[in-house]
């Protein structure tokens, strides 16, 4: 899905696209991606509707509408889903589009997704709590006023799962997936699979200072190298995508674990499973099984 550095970049982009714009048409290619939580039906809520607001909540774009009812229309772009805006009079329909807004202008906003997994939801102004995963929302990890220290410790505090389901639990932080998850753990030397409540004090310090550090650091070159609305950038990841590669820490080789259900890619040298044993010592680190 697109990950917190992705939306960052992405929903500005949406905002200043199509903040005042008004809705003409709506399209859902797949009743599995359109959710309506009202009694009315699509084509009856949305058109003649205004956008009134993009907004990122968590791992999905929420757009308010304003019209004859106050709306939210709330897109989880999911694991392969991604937007894009066409010139108006664009009229090739794309084999992966799962929903699309016609807009008064003549263009449309698209959610393309090849395995047609994005979730589109249609819900009255602000009722989150009827959508999986976004009724509470964590820490706002990029935010040096909101994700301190003291606070991470206290999300952190009494967790009994492993560190790789804690990074991605948006309801303790907002928000990380499968990439970023290893990113952070590669960056502060944390096998995927240690129990949180097993990391000790400084061990939790340096979780909390990779994951503003790969995070924002991840944030800013998106920005920098300014890619296509469509496109997801994750050639500058230095575990992800690469088991079998040379670690660019150590030169050991990349594993792949599962992790309930999620795969995590992970160094076993710089990341040793037993990292107690071997805490401070990279020498030994490196000699600890994977």
């Amino acid at each position: 899905m697109p990950e917190r550095p992705d939306l960052e970049y992405v929903v500005p982009i949406l905002a200043r696209e199509l903040a005042g714009a008004a809705v003409a048409a709506a399209r859902a290619e797949n009743s599995v991606v359109l959710h309506v939580l009202l009694p009315e039906r699509l084509d009856a809520l949305l058109p003649g509707a205004e956008i009134r607001r993009v907004a990122r909540r968590a791992h999905a774009v929420v757009f308010e509408l304003d019209g004859a009812r106050a709306l939210d229309l709330v897109i989880s772009p999911m694991l392969a889903g991604r937007f894009s805006i066409t010139r108006p009079g664009e009229t090739r329909i794309p084999t992966d589009l799962a929903f699309s807004l016609t807009l008064g202008d003549g263009r449309e906003l698209r959610v393309r997704d090849d395995v047609q997994m994005s979730k589109v939801y249609v819900l009255a102004r602000g009722d989150f709590d009827r959508l999986p995963g976004l009724q509470r929302v964590g820490l706002d990890v990029l935010d040096p006023r909101v994700f301190t220290q003291e606070a991470f410790r206290s999300a952190a505090r009494g967790r009994r799962d492993l560190a790789k389901d804690f990074l991605m639990d948006g309801t303790a932080l907002d928000s990380m997936g499968d990439s970023y998850a290893d990113e952070v753990l590669f960056e502060a030397r944390i096998h995927p699979k240690a129990t949180v409540q097993s990391l000790s004090e400084e061990e939790t310090d340096r979780l909390h200072a990779a994951i503003a550090r790969v995070l924002g650091d991840a944030t800013r070159t998106i920005a920098r190298r300014a890619p296509a609305l469509d496109e997801r950038l994750r050639d500058f990841l230095k575990v992800r995508g690469r088991p079998g590669q040379p670690c660019p820490r150590c030169g050991d080789k990349l594993r792949r674990a599962s992790v309930h259900g999620h795969d995590a890619i992970f160094c076993p040298a710089c990341q040793p499973e037993a990292r107690r044993s071997a805490a401070g010592d990279p020498r030994r680190a490196r000699r600890e099984p994977g």
